[in-house]
Parts: C-alpha cells; structure tokens; sequence
C-alpha cells in the first residue's frame, strides 16, 4: 500500500478529528529531534502548520526518493 511520508520537527503528529473513526495516520517511529510519519492520506494545511510536517514523497518506505528524503532530516 502506497502512503504519504512526512518528518514532524517538533515530535508531534496529525490526531483523528473529533468524529472520524477511519485512522489518518498509519506509524510513528519517534526520533530525538524528529518523527517520521506515515499517513494514508496527504496532510491538510492545518496539520502541516500545528506539527510542522516535511513532506517526504508517496509511495513505499523502501522506495530510493522516499529514503534520500528522510536521510536529510536524519
């Protein structure tokens, strides 16, 4: 399943609104100054701004354009 990769600068992530039951995002893997984020859909800009989200590509994890995106960040 293709995702949409993102890095949280401040550690924080995208919270389903109030209402929703459907899951935005899909993993977290917390870092010292940073987490990636994975989502099923691309983010909105309310949640960009609230937790400072980089965006880093769709598609897989293993995908080269995804993984020389987040060794920027890393």
């Amino acid at each position: 399943m293709r995702n949409y990769w993102y890095v949280s600068l401040k550690n924080k992530y995208p919270l389903p609104m109030r209402g929703q039951r459907k899951r935005v995002v899909m993993s977290v893997q917390m870092k010292a100054k940073y987490s990636i984020v994975e989502m099923i859909r691309e983010a909105t800009p309310i949640e960009i701004d609230k937790c400072k989200l980089l965006y880093c590509g769709h598609g897989f994890y293993s995908d080269k354009h995804i993984q020389e995106n987040l060794s920027k960040y890393a």
